[in-house]
């Protein structure tokens, strides 16, 4: 069978299309240039709670939001500009009831003859995934709220109920010590001096452990330092040469905002400490008018991505999959840049709210 022959034998009849139209599972209509509907499927009554003899002849403007309308003109603009543009897209529809639904909706232009016709239209409701998800975010947002709250809890009692009887201790030996005859109790005193730093070290490990789960400094002094700190002690303690960077005009960044963000650093540096083999590392947190891009990278021997970033926790990512869910209770963005041999870059983008 030659190709002609075949694309006749396979091109879809008008009565064909229209009993496709009229039966798909998503919402479809079609309106002409002046925004009239011309034709409109089943699944539109049932998502609109209009009939289709309501519906037919009935203004796009009647059906939308504000906000929805001013995406649906630029859509317009360029389907006939002939313009790329992502889809589907989002829009907020009002049904007949008063309520509203939220669509993911694709737009196409219908030609006749060379000539625009109209634009048709194929949407699905996403209101039960998006409460769902917007459910699952104030979940995952007070689960961090109280982990966190837990963390600066027990940091404390670290520093308060444990850390201050080894300083005593540590300073009783020192005052016993220095009491010692150098001669006459050199066993005694070795001994006491050996014991002395073994409580030292126990006391810096401790604070050290503090430190991490609540530093002071991020309550006390805020971000910005508390990022220095946390690039200081990669280089002090792992011998990682690590460097911190702002720029743009530094605005006051509400706690929570803060804290998320901490956190995004503290566990890309951590997978640098513990994964990346890095002789370098660096954080950058840029301001802009709008928005905040904070940058941690490395010159490690980075990994290999999975296809798909939206399970990384199915792919055995934990640190990566928290530091994402962090960046969405940021209402923002977390992308990881990274090929075998040439190191590792997370950049997460966050709007910037008073």
């Amino acid at each position: 069978m030659t190709r002609k022959a075949m694309k006749s034998r396979f091109r879809l009849t008008e009565e064909n299309y229209r009993y496709m139209f009229d039966n798909a599972s998503d919402a479809m209509w079609v309106h002409n240039t002046d925004g009239e509907i011309l034709a409109a499927n089943k699944a539109c009554e049932e998502l609109t709670g209009y009939t289709q003899e309501e519906l037919i002849g009935m203004n796009m403007m009647r059906l939308f939001t504000t906000e929805s309308l001013d995406v649906s003109r630029e859509v317009r603009h360029k389907l006939f500009e002939g313009e790329d543009f992502k889809q589907p897209y989002e829009k907020k529809l009002i049904r007949k009831d008063g309520t509203t639904r939220i669509l993911m909706t694709a737009a196409s232009l219908v030609v006749i003859d060379k000539e625009v016709a109209g634009i048709q239209h194929v949407a699905r409701d996403v209101t039960r995934e998006r409460q769902l998800a917007e459910s699952l975010r104030y979940y995952v947002q007070q689960i961090t709220r109280a982990q966190e709250g837990e963390r600066k809890r027990i940091a404390r009692e670290l520093h308060d109920d444990a850390s201050q009887p080894l300083l005593l201790l540590v300073q009783r030996l020192d005052t016993i010590v220095s009491s010692l005859s150098q001669k006459k109790f050199a066993t005694l005193r070795e001994k006491l001096e050996d014991l002395r730093n073994q409580a030292v070290e126990s006391l810096e490990g401790l604070r050290r452990s503090a430190q991490h789960l609540r530093p002071r400094i991020l309550d006390d002094l805020g971000l910005i330092p508390a990022l220095e700190w946390v690039a200081e002690d990669l280089h002090k303690n792992y011998d990682i040469d690590a460097r911190f960077i702002v720029e743009g005009e530094p605005c006051e960044l509400p706690e929570e905002v803060q804290l998320l963000l901490f956190r995004i650093v503290q566990e890309a540096l951590s997978n640098v400490r513990r994964h990346s083999r890095a002789s370098k590392a660096g954080v950058e947190l840029e301001f802009r008018q709008d928005k905040i891009t904070l940058t941690v990278y490395d010159n490690g021997v980075g990994f290999e991505p999975p296809e798909e970033f939206a399970d990384l926790a199915g792919y055995g990512k934990l640190g990566l999959a928290g530091m994402q869910e962090r960046a969405r209770l940021l209402s923002g963005s977390l992308e990881v840049r990274t090929e075998s041999g040439k190191g590792t870059r997370v950049i997460v983008e966050a709007p910037i709210r008073e």
